[in-house]
């Protein structure tokens, strides 16, 4: 496992003021209202927060980094991304081990060992235990074995 790039080492752009763990990483500097994600979209604000919350449980303090395409989860990177759709929301997380599970509806394997999934969130009930447990990892960056459920 690589270790935790320390709060110091980060790089910090010097347009946009986003940090980064590698110098010049390529992103894009323009902001986005977290306000207009959630425009005509009550019940993807609802389930968005109920995330949020929940997130902050299991991890404690992160920042938001709202972006065009979608709301970034950061702590010294990005962790996982929420997409808002009228009546669900999307998440993406990447981990370094394959995961088989009925809920991934998407998964890239981005390089030899890391992955991308995605999953869509519903319902309340669908911001669960299991759920947790991957964003926790995300946010950890453990490697582990190849899940099957």
């Amino acid at each position: 496992m690589k270790p935790k790039v320390p709060e110091s080492d980060l790089w910090t752009c010097p347009k946009c003021g986003r940090q980064f763990a590698r110098r010049g990483q390529s992103h894009s500097c323009r902001a986005f209202p977290l306000e207009k994600h959630f425009e005509h979209k009550p019940a993807g604000r609802l389930l968005y927060e109920v995330l949020r919350k929940a997130v902050k449980r299991h991890i404690g303090d992160f920042k938001i980094e709202s972006l065009e395409c979608c709301i970034h989860f950061v702590s010294r990177f990005t962790f996982a991304a929420v997409k808002i759709y009228k009546d669900k929301i999307w998440v993406d997380f990447s981990l370094s081990r394959k995961i088989k599970n009925k809920r991934i509806i998407q998964s890239v394997q981005m390089s030899a060992n890391r992955y991308l999934y995605a999953v869509d969130i519903i319902k309340e009930d669908d911001i669960d235990e299991a759920l947790m447990a991957w964003i926790q990892e995300a946010h950890d960056k453990k490697r582990e074995k190849v899940e099957t459920t």
